[in-house]
């Protein structure tokens, strides 16, 4: 079975909020990730069992804009190692334990980090950058518990859906 990973960086936020986890998407954000979302409704590119999120609000309204746009019946899961700073090690080894397809909607450098440890088993330094409201899909064959490495498939960013 073909196994598919998506890794999605917030849309563009406020900048004032009381806290930085507390600042939501602007309206840019919510029209980058209405893009997004227009874009893979019509060409069936994602398709996930699980989306999680960081829990910080930009990271939630992402997940949820792309979720409504998909119009995807799979709950918003928050997960612990997502945030811009957290240690990607925890994260890797819970996705590389899957056999589902998932969406992880988190931040820089945080999943610049986790995708060159999912792809390299290393995160010394940044392989993958994400630009606001761009998504990485890494697959790998996935048989009971062996599978292949994680592969890039492809890697777009809002703007190339305008």
């Amino acid at each position: 079975m073909i196994q598919h990973l998506y890794l999605l960086r917030h849309a563009h936020a406020e900048s004032d909020a009381p806290s930085d986890a507390l600042r939501p998407l602007s309206p840019k954000g919510h029209r980058q990730c209405a893009r997004l979302a227009k874009a893979f409704a019509s060409n069936q590119m994602l398709q996930t069992a699980a989306i999680w999120q960081s829990g910080l609000v930009r990271s939630y309204e992402t997940a949820e804009n792309i979720a409504l746009g998909l119009e995807l019946e799979v709950p918003l899961q928050q997960r612990d190692g997502l945030a811009p700073c957290d240690d990607p090690t925890p994260v890797a080894a819970k996705l590389n334990a899957l056999d589902h397809n998932c969406l992880v909607v988190g931040h820089e450098p945080n999943l610049s980090y986790l995708a060159s440890l999912l792809l390299a088993g290393d995160d010394s330094f940044q392989r993958i950058v994400f630009p606001k409201a761009s998504i990485l899909c890494l697959s790998r064959m996935k048989v009971g518990p062996q599978s292949t490495p994680w592969q890039i498939v492809w890697h777009l960013s809002h703007k190339h859906f305008k």
